[in-house]
């Protein structure tokens, strides 16, 4: 999935990985998908930086956000399309 983002973003968050190594990205939407939310972030530098990343985005019993992988791309496919739907008149898809 990529794109070329057509105008600047303003939030940036930072994730951690496996390791520990952080990473900064542009939050670009959130989105609710049967009952579950996605957050689609776009890597603010490095290699990656014209692609959309899509998390689930999960909250243990103390409120306490954690992300995760979409394993089915099914789900992925369609958080996708939902995504492209709500930027199309910001960003240049290319699939």
């Amino acid at each position: 999935m990529e794109f070329r983002n057509s105008n600047e973003q303003e939030e940036l968050i930072y994730l951690a990985d496996e390791s520990g190594q952080e990473m900064g990205f542009h939050f670009l939407d959130l989105i609710l998908h049967e009952e579950q939310e996605y957050m689609v972030l776009q890597p603010a530098e490095g290699p990656y930086a014209d692609e959309a990343l899509i998390l689930r985005r999960e909250r243990d019993e103390k409120g306490e956000e954690s992300y995760a992988d979409v394993e089915d791309p099914k789900t992925l496919q369609a958080v996708y399309e939902i995504f492209k739907e709500h930027f199309r008149d910001r960003f240049i898809f290319t699939d």
